[in-house]
């Protein structure tokens, strides 16, 4: 076992990069840098259509973040606004418990605003290995309701 311990400073570090919307591969050094590419990813909740568990970033992105993506204008910002850190090691891993406010503008010009709390353990060299996501699924299902633009062109 290593002498790595979960602290409030280093989920703050490893989310960082999550409020960058301008900077792209800064944005992106998350995902490199601080989760595991075959990390466990769950969208809880039982009526609505992102849902399920994807067993990697990929899967994550093809499944649930590309789709959301396509309406918006840019990225979301996502803020920390509060961390819980378990501060005993489960048999599993570190947890921690996360809420993030984030922020987008849909194409259609009305605001993406949305609260999420991820459930996030941490492995013993630091990285998330799984994610369990918690947020306003009817503002997603309404937001997948708009029409969506491939990136290169701006057309449905």
């Amino acid at each position: 076992m290593s002498d790595f311990k979960l602290t409030r400073p280093h989920v703050l570090k490893v989310f960082e990069p999550l409020q960058e919307t301008d900077d792209i591969e800064r944005r992106n050094t998350f995902f490199a840098d601080s989760v595991v590419p075959d990390v466990k990813w769950t969208i809880t909740g039982q009526a609505h259509s992102l849902i399920g568990t994807r067993n990697s970033i990929q899967e994550h992105n093809d499944i649930s973040d590309n789709q959301i993506s396509k309406r918006l204008d840019g990225p979301i910002k996502f803020v920390v606004t509060r961390v819980i850190v378990d501060g005993d090691r489960s048999d599993d891993g570190w947890w921690t418990s996360v809420e993030l406010r984030g922020e987008a503008t849909r194409r259609t010009g009305l605001d993406y605003n949305n609260e999420y709390i991820w459930l996030t353990r941490f492995n013993d060299q630091g990285k998330i290995v799984e994610i369990r996501s918690y947020f306003d699924t009817l503002l997603s299902e309404m937001v997948l309701a708009e029409p969506a633009y491939d990136e290169d062109d701006g057309r449905e």
